[in-house]
Formats: structure tokens, C-alpha cells, sequence
């Protein structure tokens, strides 16, 4: 594979717009191989459609390999791995290549079996250029030329490595493949002319030494077929858009090659500064985009790869195909976020029975509740929207342990599922909690200090549809999440309704453990996810009179929450591909949360239940949550 830079992309750089810099060409000359060169440019590197420069040291062009032992020690320093000769059997027998060192060597005869006019009918100069024309109309019109050219296309795109190919002078055979690469790679046509005719001047030393040898006869009719003309090539494009209309179609059908392989070959040619639509962007899909373009000095580029196929046909379609907003995880970081959230949604769910007000001394409660939430958040210039269900139940017991303490324990089960960015995780989680509450003089009533902690084991899998062809990815792995609350308030009676005001503060914190997605070349291999969160509170219950129907003894109720999240709210993912590392913020990031609920408790003598409906709101994030409780006193 040729040889690649590594980068590491930080979350808030990403090349996605910056010119690459021009870059001066620096193959040697060599003295017994004149026409050795660069395909990628002879002083610097050519510019190619769609914000590309051609990538030196890939492909290497030159007349016969007859290496002087000086000039064989420079050629090693290029890592050339494969040498394709283009010659005729007779042409290799009269001057045979000096390999480099290491490089495998593949004889490809482009023109062998060509029907040409022959040499010893030339008489003139006109009839020299006649035949050099006719040389570049046959790689068009001769079937078996185009088969050959065909094979070597293939086995340049296959190559791992630098290669160099050549025939006898550098120019003809050479030429012609040259510039057919250079229209791969998107070169426009002034330039690969330009490229063209620069063997005269490669080889002009060489070519005034053996004209200078013949008779002035002589050298005036074979001068034409020494050097090249602009005519020569013009005449195989010619041929081109006479025969197959254009020089695509001329690849594919006349060659029969497929676009895998013409991807391929761009890819190897060309390292482009930008992708398209890519400066636009930000947040998330700006570093996803930013990984799409850094992944082109990977060992998924320049090969037979979904990635290659993928960056080449966006480039050709003008649109990333939203692969910038998937490609990053994001989901991992949504995930992470809503496990942090989920110690709130568990105090709010054990509410009702943890506090064990109406419980005399030494009395107790067995109770559970079921539990469902939703909590959409909305998309935006930093990244895309997610959403977040949660469902499960728990299982509990509070005990009234004195005229001043009440404690309760509970464990409980919990699905989570989180969507974003055309991906969804997982999060089961089983959880134990356990808390108490304490009356500075009753517990009745008065000031009162409440601890809450829990602790959760969490099973985590996810599945990312990344798009562009690129499959998906999966992943599982397992983790740690951790609650802690603190409460200061108060509990009056006024006018018949229960008050109870409270200030707090709130942390929690998970971690889950670094995992390699499989199922797609992009796959990430994901870091660990340790984050902490620390939040401010503010809590008010009403409790109203209780109304008698029939057995029953029915009680309103009424909770509304504020909660101040202490720095930055929103979490990070990171994961690497290919030796590159994207970031990606979660959807969530909002430093205040309000929600309410409304509340009907029904007590018939031990046996109570009810029923808790809420609503929450933050900057761009909306949802839902919804309590089923029953329990039993004795």
C-alpha cells in the first residue's frame, strides 16, 4: 500500500476546507534513464477537479530500465515495489531491465499483436507522424492493445505500493497510460498535454545525440518518431470520442474495467483538501466529515474497499450522503448522557414510598413501581437529535425506624434504548438503591435532611446504520452507573395541603468500558466512557386534602422540580479508525431541566396505589414519564 500519513483529529480540528499545500515534485533525474519521472508532475504536483492534488511517489513513468549502478542506488531509495514493462519480447531481449531491489517485475506486451504499418515504409517525415498517429488510435481500436492496457490498469490498481511502468522510450506506450491515469485522477486536458510533450524535453540531450549520428536524410524522416507531438495523443483522443464518445466510457467499455477499479486508481492518484458540502457543516457532522476526508491517507484508501467506494462516488455525487452525521458515534455519547440521567428518573419513580410518613414507628412497607419515560432532544448545529425510552419496575421496602428516621432499600430493573444518528443502543440496567430520611425534630414535620444513593450494573449494545455502503456497526460492552443525592427541606402544613420545599444536590456517574464495533471498515474502536455530572436542585411537593370514594381514600398530589446541572452538562465519545480519532458530543446538553407531575394515590386501610403522570422540559429536549405504584403496609 502506499505509504500513508497518520493523523490524529482532535474534536475541534478537522482539515475539512484547507488547500493542500503545493508540492514540489522531487524525483531525481536519472543519466541512463532519461525519461524517469513522476506521474504525478514534473516541478509540482498536479492540480485535479473537486479540490485535488495528485499524490507523488505512487506511480513512476520511464523509458527502458537499463539503470546505471549509480542510478539503480537512487531508484531503491523510492520503495518501488512493482516494475510492468510494456515491451515486446524482441525490445526486453536487446535491452532487459535493471530491477530495483525488492520489486516483482510483470511483462505486459501493449502492443505485440497491434496491426501497424511498418517502419520500412516510412520514406518521409509526414508518413513518421502518419505511423506515430496510428500507434495512439490502436490503443483505442485494437482489441487486443485494449486488453492489454486493460490488465495493466487492473494489476496498477491491485499493486501494493509504488509502480513504475515503461516501454523502450517513455513516450508512446508510456505516454498513453500516463495519460489516461492523469484523466482518472481528474487532471484537466491542457495539463496532461503539457505532460505529454515534456518527454522532449526529458529526452532532448539523447534525441540531438542520435539525430546528430544519422545522415541529415535520415534524421529529418525518423526526428518525428523520436520525440512526440501534441498530434500523436490528440489522435488517440480522437479515437476516443469517435468510438466510445468519451474517455470514461472508453475506460469502462473499451477496457472493460469497473468503476471499483477506477475509484481505486483516483484514489492512489489524488489527496483531496476537502470534501463536498463539508464546509458548511459543524459540530458533529463536521468532525464526521472530517474523519471521511482524513480516512483518504488510510490503508481503506487506494484499495478495493467499501470506504474507497464510498469517499469516491460522494465526490463524483457532490453530497456526503448524511454518512458525516453517522459515521462519528454519536450515539456512544447520547448513551452515556442518558445513563446519567437515569439516577433522577429512579429517585422520581421512588418517591412515593421512600419517605414513610404515614408509617408508625417500626412499621413497613413492601411496595413497587413501574415506570416508563421518554425524553426527546432536538437536533441542531452541534449534533443531530436523539430520543430515549425507558421502561422497568422496582421492587422496594421502607421502614418508619424511629420518630425521626425512616429508610427504605429497593432494586429494580430497567430498558433503555437510544436513538441517534440512524443508530440505537441498549441499555439494560439492574440497579439496587437505598436511602433515608432524617427529622431535624419530627419527621412528621419541620426541617429534614434525605440521602438517596444507588448503584447499577449496565449491559450495553448498539448498532449503527452507517450508510454510503459502509454496513453497519456493532458493539456491546458493559459498565457502571452510580447515584448520589443530598436534600435539605422542609415539611408544613397549610390550609389542609402538605408543602414540602427542598434544595439539593445531585451527582452521578458512569463508566463504560472501551469495545471494538465490528461489522463495518469504519467500525470504531470505541474509548472508555467515564463521565461525572454534579447538579443543583430544587424541589417543591404538594400533597392536597385526601376526598373519600366509596372504600377509598383518594389523594392529589403535585411536584415540580428545577434542576442547575454544574458545568458542562453535554458528554464526549471518542473512538479510532484506521489510526484517526473522532469525537462526537452528545444531543444533549442543556444545563437546566424543569419538570412537573401530577399525582393519585388511593388508600384503602395497608393497601395503597396510584398513579404519577410528568412532564419535563430543557433547552431543546421534551419528554414524558409515567408511574404505576402499589404497595402494602404492615
Amino acid at each position: 500500500m502506499i505509504p500513508r500519513l497518520v493523523l490524529s483529529l482532535s474534536m475541534a480540528s478537522f482539515p475539512l476546507a484547507s488547500a493542500i499545500a503545493e508540492t514540489t515534485v522531487t524525483t531525481p533525474r536519472l543519466s541512463s534513464a532519461d525519461n524517469f519521472r513522476d506521474v504525478a508532475g514534473t516541478t509540482t504536483a498536479y492540480t485535479s477537479s473537486n479540490d485535488g492534488t495528485l499524490r507523488t511517489g505512487v506511480f513512476y513513468r520511464s523509458n527502458a530500465l537499463t539503470l546505471s549502478s549509480a542510478d539503480l542506488a537512487t531508484v531503491n531509495t523510492l520503495g518501488i515495489s512493482a516494475v510492468f514493462d510494456l515491451r515486446t519480447a524482441s525490445e526486453i531481449a536487446s535491452a532487459p531491465d535493471v530491477l530495483p531491489t525488492g520489486a516483482t517485475y510483470t511483462n505486459i506486451d501493449v502492443l505485440g499483436a497491434a496491426s501497424l504499418t511498418g517502419t520500412a515504409s516510412i520514406t518521409s517525415a509526414a508518413a513518421a507522424m502518419a505511423y506515430m498517429q496510428q500507434m495512439n488510435e490502436a490503443f483505442v481500436s485494437d482489441a487486443n492493445t485494449r486488453s492489454q492496457l486493460a490488465t495493466l490498469f487492473n494489476e496498477l490498481a491491485s499493486v501494493d505500493g509504488a509502480a513504475l511502468f515503461h516501454c523502450t522510450a517513455g513516450k508512446d506506450r508510456t505516454g498513453w497510460t500516463a495519460a489516461m491515469l492523469l484523466s482518472i485522477a481528474g487532471v484537466d486536458s491542457a495539463t496532461i498535454m503539457a505532460d505529454y510533450l515534456a518527454t522532449n524535453d526529458y529526452t532532448a540531450a539523447r534525441v540531438a545525440a542520435t539525430l546528430a549520428a544519422m545522415p541529415a536524410a535520415y534524421a529529418a524522416i525518423y526526428q518525428p518518431m523520436l520525440t512526440v507531438d501534441a498530434s500523436y495523443l490528440q489522435a488517440g483522443l480522437d479515437e476516443i470520442t469517435t468510438l466510445y464518445g468519451s474517455v470514461d466510457n472508453y475506460l469502462k467499455s473499451g477496457l472493460g474495467l469497473s468503476q471499483a477499479t477506477l475509484y481505486v486508481l483516483r484514489a492512489k492518484l489524488v489527496e483531496y483538501a476537502s470534501l463536498p458540502g463539508a464546509a458548511g457543516l459543524s459540530g458533529n457532522a463536521s468532525r464526521g466529515a472530517g474523519l471521511l476526508l482524513a480516512l483518504q491517507n488510510s490503508s481503506l484508501s487506494g484499495a478495493y474497499t467499501a470506504y474507497n467506494y464510498y469517499l469516491q462516488s460522494a465526490i463524483d455525487a457532490g453530497t456526503l450522503g448524511g454518512v458525516e452525521n453517522t459515521v462519528g458515534g454519536q450515539l456512544h455519547a447520547d448513551a452515556a448522557s442518558y445513563l446519567l440521567r437515569q439516577p433522577a428518573l429512579l429517585q422520581s419513580a421512588l418517591a412515593p414510598y421512600a419517605d414513610g410518613l404515614d408509617l408508625r414507628v417500626g412499621q413497613r412497607r413492601v411496595w413497587t413501581t413501574g415506570l416508563a419515560s421518554y425524553l426527546g432532544t432536538d437536533g441542531s448545529s452541534t449534533a443531530a437529535s436523539s430520543s430515549e425510552h425507558t421502561s422497568g419496575s422496582l421492587f422496594g421496602l421502607t421502614q418508619r425506624l424511629s420518630e425521626q428516621l425512616s429508610g427504605y432499600a429497593s432494586v429494580g430493573y430497567g430498558k433503555g434504548s437510544v436513538g441517534a444518528a440512524g443508530a440505537s443502543a441498549d441499555t439494560d440496567l439492574a440497579y439496587v438503591a437505598t436511602g433515608a430520611r432524617y427529622g431535624l425534630g419530627s419527621l412528621d414535620r419541620g426541617a429534614f435532611l434525605a440521602a438517596d444513593l444507588s448503584t447499577g450494573w449496565v449491559d450495553y449494545s448498539s448498532k449503527r446504520q452507517i450508510g454510503g455502503g459502509l454496513g453497519a456497526a456493532k458493539g456491546d460492552t458493559h459498565g457502571n452507573l452510580y447515584g448520589a443525592t443530598l436534600r435539605l427541606g422542609y415539611l408544613a402544613g397549610l390550609g389542609g395541603v402538605q408543602v414540602e420545599p427542598s434544595v439539593g444536590l445531585r451527582s452521578a456517574h458512569v463508566n463504560l468500558h472501551g469495545f471494538q464495533e465490528k461489522g463495518s471498515e469504519v467500525a470504531l474502536d470505541v474509548a472508555s466512557l467515564n463521565e461525572t455530572t454534579h447538579s443543583a436542585l430544587l424541589d417543591v411537593k404538594l400533597a392536597l386534602p385526601a376526598t373519600q370514594a366509596g372504600a377509598f381514600s383518594v389523594q392529589p398530589t403535585a411536584r415540580m422540580s428545577y434542576e442547575r446541572f454544574l458545568g458542562n452538562p453535554g458528554v464526549n465519545s471518542e473512538g479510532e479508525v484506521a489510526g484517526y480519532t473522532v469525537k462526537q458530543a452528545s444531543a444533549y446538553d442543556s444545563r437546566n431541566l424543569v419538570s412537573g407531575a401530577l399525582g393519585l394515590a388511593a388508600v384503602d386501610g395497608p393497601f395503597s396505589a396510584g398513579l404519577d403522570l410528568g412532564l419535563s422540559k430543557a433547552q431543546d429536549s421534551h419528554g414524558y414519564s409515567g408511574n404505576l405504584h402499589a404497595a402494602y403496609r404492615f
